[in-house]
């Protein structure tokens, strides 16, 4: 991608303010970072739990005395592969009401049921199998909401169905927008949400009678989307998910002044810069 700067002869040139810069680096990260996903190498790791060999050649048999039954090693989660699970998947649309009507891929002609039965495996060491009683322990009396667009909607209709072994939650949302939801495990007092924003700043689609979803939208760069950052103060934890909305037309504004656009055919009359994807 590179910018291209439009400069009538007639007008002067314009410095682009830091900020903005800023703020528009950040929307770009979560644009191109899952098309680079593949070449980058990520240093985070997973401490994971392993059994101390109970009798070796080389084992310091006093060095057993002061240590606990197990230690922990790190393990880059982010190394591996995808492997067969024959025991998945553990819900589906039968045994899960959170997962919507639209998503029933064998409903809607998938042909098999082995697409489901897959699981990551790091290269240095084994994930442990969510456990939905020892999570809800962690996380009594604490709130969680995902924050963005169908990806953080998806991530909690998963974790309803993964919690369901333990208990169903029940609606304490604040509306009737399914965008916006809210359920409680009253066992546990604990919290979950889903707040629908799917470009994190306060957006607007242009046309109102273009197609829905997939038309042009102005993006207002140092807006926040109240809809969600008035109700996230109450939350423990807070999930952020962005990135597949930002490949679609989009204008940019700052102080309500048009300075980018990512349509080559429509520039901004003061700034007329082209960011071309």
């Amino acid at each position: 991608m590179k910018f291209q700067d439009y400069e009538p002869p007639s007008s002067p040139k314009h410095m682009i303010p830091k900020v903005t810069l800023l703020a528009i680096l950040v929307i770009l990260i979560f644009a191109v970072t899952p098309l680079w996903y593949p070449l980058l190498s990520y240093s985070s790791h997973l401490n994971i739990n392993k059994n101390i060999p109970s009798s070796s050649s080389s084992y310091d048999q006093r060095q057993e005395e002061n240590l606990p039954s197990t230690y922990v090693e790190k393990c880059d989660i982010f190394s591996g592969e995808w492997v067969p699970n024959p025991k998945a998947p553990y819900y589906t649309n039968k045994t899960c009401w959170a997962i919507h009507e639209h998503q029933n891929c064998i409903k809607y002609g998938r042909p098999d049921s082995e697409f489901m039965k897959w699981r990551w495996k790091p290269s240095e060491c084994e994930l442990p199998i969510f456990n939905p009683f020892q999570f809800l322990e962690i996380v009594k009396g604490k709130s969680m909401a995902f924050v963005g667009d169908s990806v953080g909607r998806n991530q909690m209709q998963s974790m309803i169905c993964l919690l369901s072994r333990v208990e169903w939650p029940i609606d304490v949302s604040y509306t009737t927008d399914e965008y916006f939801k809210r359920w409680k495990y009253p066992s546990y007092n604990f919290t979950m949400a889903a707040f629908w924003t799917p470009h994190l700043v306060r957006s607007k689609m242009a046309d109102s009678h273009g197609p829905s979803n997939t038309g042009l939208f102005n993006l207002y760069l140092d807006e926040v989307d109240e809809k969600w950052t008035t109700q996230i103060e109450e939350f423990d934890y807070i999930i952020l998910d962005g990135g597949h909305w930002f490949y679609r037309p989009m204008v940019f504004y700052e102080k309500q002044n048009c300075w980018m656009s990512l349509l080559p055919l429509r520039k901004c009359p003061r700034f007329n810069h082209v960011l071309w994807l």
